[in-house]
């Protein structure tokens, strides 16, 4: 047996994710936690948007045609939104996202 297909078996499956995280709350911590160098998985990338309401679904099933295999949105607290009802606006749309996924 090669080296390299045993080091290919040893190698354990790490999903790949992206993080729509949005500025004012999460982005935040996620900035601080670099900041503090803190350690966060390396296969998470991070991307900043204004606001969760503001990102478009068709963001997130780009993300997985390019080949994420988990996507994240990270926004305010209930009723904590810095534009006061993006959030909910935001999971208003992700529920409708889900419910398409189901079928693609």
């Amino acid at each position: 047996m090669s080296e390299e297909t045993t080091n290919t078996e040893n190698k354990q499956w790490v999903p790949k994710i992206v993080a729509f995280c949005c500025n004012w709350c999460s982005y935040a911590g996620a900035d601080l936690a670099g900041n503090n160098r803190l350690d966060y998985p390396t296969n998470v990338k991070i991307i900043r948007i204004p606001c969760s309401c503001r990102l478009n679904p068709m963001f997130v099933l780009r993300a997985f045609q390019r080949g994420a295999d988990g996507v994240i949105l990270c926004g305010c607290h209930p009723g904590d939104c810095h534009y006061t009802s993006g959030n909910y606006f935001a999971r208003r749309r992700m529920t409708l996202l889900f419910s398409m996924l189901n079928y693609l």
